[in-house]
This record gives C-alpha cells, structure tokens and sequence, in this order.
C-alpha cells in the first residue's frame, strides 16, 4: 500500500532521482527570491532614463514621415502655446529686414516713391534756403556769436527730425496694410 501511495504521489520518481523535497523547497526558495529581486529592480528602474540613454534620436526622427506627422499636426493649437515673448527673443529684425524686398514693399504699401522724395527735396531745399535767410537776419542784427556753421548745425538737426517722422510716418503706413 505505501508503494502504491508513493507512486501515486509521485514519491517514487523523486526517490529514484534522488531528489528530496527539502532541497526542492529550498531550491524554490531560491528561485523566488530571485525573481522578487528582480521584480524590484525593474519596479525602481526609471524608464524614462533608459529610453532617453538608449534611443538614437536621429534614427527615430528618420523614420517618421513627415507628410502623416503634418497631416495630424493642428497648427492653431502649436500657435496657442507659443508665447510671443519668448519667440520675440530670438527674432533678428535685421535678418528680417535683410530679406525684405523693399520694392515690393513700397508697391504693397501704396507709397508713390518719387513723390515722397519730391516732398523731401522741397523740404531740403526750403531749410538750405532757410540757413541762408536766418544767417542774413542774423548779420543784419550785428549777432556775431552765431555762425553759418551753427545754423547750417540746427538745420541738419532739423532734417534729421523730419527723416525720423518720415520714417515713423512710412512704418505706420506699412503697419496699417498689414
């Protein structure tokens, strides 16, 4: 009976390889330790480190399609989380300008070119015309401490600050036929 019960529970086949239940317990244990260990150093691995240390990038990058990345692109929503601030920052209005071309520009614009410059040329002309009248005046006076210099001095001064409005008036014009 005790034989049959053996080989029933399969006692037998541990005896004849001469294998003992203890040693397969502690031989189990073992097994479940490692397995824990292992359970844990997964459970504390940051896999995020490991994917940022390990994938190239540039593979990556190369093969994504790009015309189904732009298809699924929502162009208002990337607008939406820019700010203007920081974009601003790191815009070169030379570059910019440098790209310009200022024909176009003044055609988009409007602006009659040659009659602006006739307008500056009258301008020009009435203040060299000015110096001329002011330095007279100033003579007639007997003012000696005023030279042509000075005057022809304030008069450049002058024309700057009608270039300065002039510029200012022509970026207004551009601004409003945005």
């Amino acid at each position: 009976m005790k034989n049959l019960i053996n080989k029933f529970l399969g006692v037998d086949i541990l005896q004849e390889e001469n294998l003992k239940p203890r040693s397969l317990l502690m031989d189990a244990n073992k097994t479940i330790n490692k397995v824990n260990q292992s359970v844990s150093i997964i459970e504390d691995t940051d896999w995020n480190e490991v994917a940022r240390d390990n994938f190239d990038y540039s593979e990556l990058a190369s093969s994504i399609d790009m015309y189904d990345l732009c298809e699924n692109i929502e162009t208002s929503d990337i607008a939406y989380n820019i700010d203007m601030n920081d974009l601003a920052c790191h815009v070169s209005t030379a570059d910019i300008a440098s790209e310009l071309d200022m024909d176009e520009v003044i055609e988009g614009c409007g602006i009659n070119i040659d009659t602006l410059a006739e307008q500056v040329a009258e301008r020009i002309a009435d203040r060299e015309g000015m110096q001329h009248l002011v330095s007279e005046e100033l003579d007639a006076q007997g003012v000696s401490s005023v030279t042509t210099d000075a005057v022809e001095s304030m008069i450049h001064t002058a024309i700057e600050q009608f270039a300065d409005s002039l510029e200012v008036m022509v970026s207004a014009k551009l601004n409003i036929n945005k």
